[in-house]
């Protein structure tokens, strides 16, 4: 592959340009994160450089759609750290959810759909999806799309059922997904009642009532300012003692953070609104 690489000034152009002609504000994303992007974009569409990206930008929403696909940061697999889907199958999913009634949880990032599956399947199999509210969004169409029909990489399969294996050691995640012709489905029932939703950067149209929100290793691609703005976004979309689940190599640390949030679990980095 042909390496190609943005400069400062080219970079700011490329920002400038999604905000001036499609209101997309990616400023605030960590800077290496969005140049490696766009330069992956500008070889795969063989865009000789930044003033060639520019000029497809402007003039094809598609390419722009096909862009944001790649701004997505795709879930490397399902049941990714599996310590954590005990917690929640054994404690937390039980302890909450039992007896509640539109229970809402929050995907800000659906990405490709891993987290949103395997959280699905825990609710199945406990018996408590009927209780719940899931809630996916993303900044891509296409990648909700994708979500919505199920697919997945089946090369992926081999990380997938060890995984679901040190979650539930006496079931096949097979019983989940349809595999033929190299191709390979979740079960999309699963996700019937889902709620989808096309997110712009800064979150405007987030939902309101949300009892637990599900956003691991995303914020390590903002900046600080988008990473504060995004955790008071969910600190409004959470009610009174909703929890918040983020990667292992985030957390929540700005100036009044001890006042919204108790930290539950630094092991799997839960958190917990606070009452008041």
């Amino acid at each position: 592959m042909n390496k190609y690489e943005l400069g400062i000034v080219d970079t700011r152009n490329i920002i400038k340009t999604l905000q001036d002609v499609y209101n997309y504000d990616f400023k605030n994303y960590a800077l290496t994160f969005f140049k490696r992007r766009v330069e992956k974009v500008i070889i795969n569409h063989n865009l000789k450089d930044a003033d060639g990206f520019i000029q497809k930008i402007e003039t094809n929403k598609d390419f722009f759609e096909i862009f944001l696909q790649e701004m997505c940061v795709e879930d490397t697999e399902m049941f990714r750290d599996p310590s954590l889907w005990r917690v929640l199958k054994e404690e937390l999913f039980p302890k909450i959810i039992h007896g509640a009634v539109n229970f809402k949880i929050w995907f800000p990032e659906v990405s490709s759909g891993e987290e949103l599956f395997s959280t699905a399947i825990i609710l199945k199999k406990l018996n408590l999806l009927k209780n719940v509210q899931l809630i996916a969004s993303s900044i891509s169409e296409l990648e909700i799309e994708k979500t919505k029909k199920g697919l997945f990489d089946p090369k992926k399969i081999e990380v997938n059922n060890p995984n679901f294996k040190r979650v539930f050691s006496e079931s096949e995640l097979s019983d989940f997904y349809t595999y033929e012709n190299d191709t390979a489905y979740w079960d999309t029932s699963l996700i019937e009642n889902t709620k989808f939703i096309k997110q712009n950067i800064i979150f405007d149209d987030y939902p309101k009532g949300v009892k637990l929100v599900l956003c691991r290793n995303q914020m390590i691609y903002y900046n600080q300012i988008l990473q504060e703005r995004f955790i008071k976004i969910i600190y409004n979309s959470l009610v009174p003692g909703g929890h918040l689940i983020i990667g292992n190599h985030e957390k929540i640390d700005y100036w009044n953070s001890d006042k919204d949030y108790t930290l539950i679990s630094k092991v799997e980095s839960i958190y917990k609104k606070k009452l008041s």
